[in-house]
């Protein structure tokens, strides 16, 4: 009779090299996981990021390019153009005559800056609405009473409260509201030009000068720091907008920089 074969099983080294190599696989499987996730949740922030920053110098562009745009008047027939005469902005410069549409403040210990567009109300049947997409009344302001003194111009104020860009239009609506989320910091640079080149200063520097050449302004060069969501981005430090280093707490940060043209700048 012949004798069965002898069956073996694993043995436990056997058993144990599969289980380190199968924990082997599954650390490897986990640990592409994690750097997908983190990357899936890097490439999400990047390109918010982008977005918000498109929509706020879209918004900002826009009103800065009207900046003290006036009304045509009606001169049918007429030798020459005439503007509306009336517009006074945020006042007129009285060694120069010229209407002011553009004003701002400087943050205090590295905080935001503010800023400020005006614009004539008299071109409001065709381009009348402010930052937050509302037509002007005008005649009316915003608690709906009737003041003939009141809204003449559009005006827009940006400023950034509790990380959201925010801007006061002269619309119906009262106070102001958020435009893009996100944001560390807004910081604004005004161009005057000194001969044949422009100089940047800020808002503090004009101050200084009596009165504030604030009509001399041909540019506006404007920066946003914006900051991500999600806390697993491993970067190190980053640069601010004035070249500041900001410590990373995990966060993307992004700094963008436009430059826009007061198209209405002069006399």
């Amino acid at each position: 009779m012949q004798r069965p074969p002898r069956q073996r099983g694993m043995t436990l080294v056997e058993l144990l090299i599969g289980l380190v190599i199968g924990l082997l696989v599954v650390v490897a499987a986990m640990g592409s996981l994690v750097h997908m996730r983190t990357a899936s949740f890097l490439i999400g922030d990047s390109t918010r990021l982008q977005q918000e920053a498109a929509t706020a110098f879209r918004i900002i562009g826009s009103v800065a390019r009207q900046a003290g745009a006036r009304h045509l008047e009606n001169t049918l027939g007429a030798a020459r153009v005439v503007f509306n005469p009336q517009y006074a902005g945020y006042g007129i410069r009285p060694d120069t005559g010229h209407a002011i549409s553009i004003r701002g403040t400087d943050g205090a210990s590295g905080l935001s800056d503010t800023l400020e567009i005006r614009r004539d109300a008299g071109v409001w049947e065709a381009e009348g609405i402010d930052c937050l997409g509302e037509a002007t009344n005008k005649g009316m302001s915003k608690s709906g009473e009737i003041d003939s003194a009141s809204q003449k111009e559009i005006t827009n104020a940006f400023s950034v409260i509790a990380d959201r860009l925010r801007c006061d239009g002269s619309g119906p609506t009262p106070g102001s509201y958020g435009v893009v989320s996100g944001v560390e910091d807004f910081q604004v640079w005004y161009g005057v030009r000194e001969g044949n080149a422009l100089r940047y200063t800020t808002a503090t520097a004009l101050a200084r000068v009596s009165p504030a050449p604030w009509d001399r302004v041909e540019t506006l060069r404007i920066c946003l720091r914006l900051v991500g969501e999600s806390r697993g981005h491993p970067a190190a430090s980053a640069p601010g907008c004035q070249g500041e280093t900001v410590e990373s707490d995990g966060r993307l940060r992004r700094v963008f920089f436009r430059v826009f043209q007061l198209r209405n700048a002069g006399p």
